[in-house]
Order: C-alpha cells, then structure tokens, then sequence
C-alpha cells in the first residue's frame, strides 16, 4: 500500500496498520538473523561450486520473447473476453528492433471460469512459443520467460478438475510440441523471474537433515551469498537430476510429510505432470539450471537451458550490457515486458470496442440494436469482474 493509498483510511485503522508492520518487520528481522547464522554451510558449498564470469564484448544478435494478457477477463452476458499481446525485441550492436502479435482469448459464459482461465494461460504460452521459433530465424539466440515445461503442470491442473477434452489437450500437445522445437535448437534459453526454486533447501535436507532452509527460496539464500559477475550451476551439487525435483523434496519438509523416499515421492511429483498427459519427458531430463549475478544490488537470474548449450550459455550472459544493472534480468526480455504490458481494464475496452462497433453494423443493416447491447451486457451490472 503506498503512503497515499495508506493515508484514505480512517485514522483508527491506519494505526492498527502501522502497528501491524512493526510487528511483521520484527518478525523478518528474526528471521533473516537466524538465516544468516545458518548460512556457513551453504555459504561453503556455493562458492565452492560457483565461479566469475568476465564481460566481454557483444557477440550476438538476442531476440526476447514474452507476453501480457489480460489480469482479469471481460464478463459480459453473452461471452467472456480476454486479451493477450506477444512481443519480441531483437537486441545486437546495431541497435533494437520490435515487433508483435495480438489476440483474444474467448469462451461461452456456459462453460467454467476455471476452465477459462486454465485455458488462456496455457493459449498465450502456445502464441508466445509460436513466436520464439520464428525469432530463431532472425537471432542467434532467443530468451523466453519463465521455465520451459512450466504450463504443463496448469494442464495437469485442468485435467485433474474434469476439463481436459480433446480441444484442450491439441492446444496443450501443441504447446508442448513447439517447447520440443525450442529445446532441440539448442539456442533458447528460460529466464525464470518469479521463481519459487528451493532445491538447495531439499538438498540441505539430504545431506544433512538441515530443515532451515526448506521454506526459503534459492534466490533469497544466494543474494547473502554470490557476489559481482559470478555464476552458480546446479549441476555441479545436484547431478543429472531435475533442479524442480529438489524443490519439491523441501517443500515435502515443510508441509511435515513423513515418506520413506523423498527422492522418489519428488521424483512421483514431478514427473507427474509428463506422465498423466502421456508426453515423452526425455527433453526436460536434458534441462540444466545456473544462477548468475551481475550486480550484487539485484538478486540472481535463475536460467534453465539445454545441458548441451552450456558452453553457449556461458558466452552468451558474459557479453556487455546482456544483464540490466536495474534488474539483473536479461536487457532484452525487460525491454520487451515493459512493451506488451496490458492493463486490468484494457479486456473491458476491448470488449466495448467490439460492442460499439456491432452496434454500428445493425444500425447500418436496420437491425435491432438492443440486441446487440443485451450480448454485451454485464452479468452483474453493480459489479464488474
């Protein structure tokens, strides 16, 4: 809540607030001191398995991909509107170059709101795919956002709820089958911004019975750790076996699951997703995980590549200006997300638009325009969703 928002609020209530915060600031003070007082061990493992990364000059031309859709779909009487824009931005020593795609994601009011928005996740993953394999034409190397496999687990959602018909599972196979592409080209890389890994925390757990870190994201643990210009491969601690495997073994700790195996309920869990949808995970074995930190201000970049690309990888995040020092992202996916950004309201003006213009067609051909307006009516006129 910023000051100004904070401000609107009764008096009474803004002190609880603030009386809330405090406690909450000591409470993560508390927590981050006895983080720090646990990190010896992991401090020593991760700078034995980390090592700098010198910047060089600029290499090659990079192509980011990624998306925006709509927060929050148009609710109307007739049918459910969302809206989705992809971008991608060519970065190389000549300059930068743009170019996108829009569409609209759309469903009967019939049909469930969960399904629809399974569904739109999993449409805009397919266009933003659709549009990484076109930009290897004209790139040496294109970055996407987030994990290569991740929509997989939405479809795992949806066919666990009862909404996985046979038009869902071509728009899912599809998507996995481009993701294939992109993984086989060895040429694309995920830049995973909101992770969520805690793979050093279920290989704490492994090794010694370390619970601390269990509940903590890698991100969180390796800012206190890395310094400027240094990279960390997971490889090098956890073997062949997945970075997500990992996670899921710490977050089987946290929630207090008592198991036998916990490599082999995390391996149950996460290969879980492959094997209920009957795709082949071959490619995602392949998949490698390194953090690397340009900027001490600014955490880690987590990246999930090709095992075999590893080499490429290297020179590719070493190349002058591939990080923003304001993100320690990728310079070309943070062009490009802040290009296709769409606002909560922009679905509502959409679906106005197209509203506005069916109301000109009927009054064009003497039709009944009131039809038209009852389509496009709100389902709750006190309420927009």
């Amino acid at each position: 809540m910023s000051e100004i928002e904070w401000i609107k609020l009764p008096q009474d209530l803004q002190h609880k607030f603030f009386e809330i915060a405090e406690s909450e600031s000591k409470k993560a003070a508390e927590t981050i001191e006895r983080l720090q007082k646990e990190l010896k061990g992991l401090t020593e493992l991760v700078s034995k398995h980390s090592r700098k990364f010198e910047t060089g000059e600029e290499r090659f031309r990079v192509a980011a991909v990624d998306s925006s859709k709509s927060p929050r779909m148009s609710q109307r009487l007739g049918i459910r509107y969302g809206v989705f824009s992809v971008g991608v931005t060519y970065l190389d020593k000549e300059g930068r170059r743009d170019e996108f795609e829009a569409g609209i994601f759309k469903r009967k009011q019939a049909l469930a709101q969960e399904e629809s928005e399974f569904m739109f996740d999993i449409q805009t993953v397919f266009e933003e795919r659709k549009v990484a394999k076109k930009a290897l034409e004209n790139s040496d190397f294109v970055i996407i956002d987030g994990t290569f496999y991740g929509f997989l687990y939405t479809a795992l959602k949806m066919m666990e709820q009862g909404y996985y018909q046979q038009h869902h599972k071509d728009v899912v196979e599809g998507t996995y089958e481009l993701t294939n592409e992109l993984v086989e080209s060895r040429r694309v890389i995920g830049v995973i911004k909101r992770s969520r890994t805690r793979a050093l925390g279920g290989y704490m757990f492994l090794k010694a019975k370390n619970s601390t870190f269990v509940s903590v994201i890698d991100k969180l643990i390796l800012s206190m750790i890395m310094g400027k210009d240094t990279l960390f491969e997971y490889k090098d601690i956890l073997g062949e076996k997945p970075v997500p495997l990992y996670s899921q073994i710490a977050a089987l700790v946290n929630r207090g699951k008592k198991v036998d195996d916990y490599v082999e309920e995390a391996r149950i869990k996460t290969y879980r997703p492959f094997e209920k949808l009957g795709l082949d995970s071959s490619r995602y074995n392949e998949l490698r995980r390194i953090q690397a930190r340009a900027f001490e201000h600014m955490p880690p970049c987590e990246i999930e590549f090709p095992d075999k690309m590893q080499k490429d990888v290297m020179l590719l995040i070493s190349q002058n200006k591939f990080f923003n020092e304001g993100t320690n992202l990728p310079m070309a996916l943070d062009l490009v997300d802040s290009s296709v950004n769409l606002s909560a309201g922009f679905a509502d003006e959409f679906t106005d638009e197209v509203q506005s213009r069916l109301i000109e067609n009927f009054d064009r051909e003497n039709k009944d325009k009131d039809i038209a307006r009852f389509f496009f009516s709100l389902m709750n006129p006190q309420k927009e969703f």
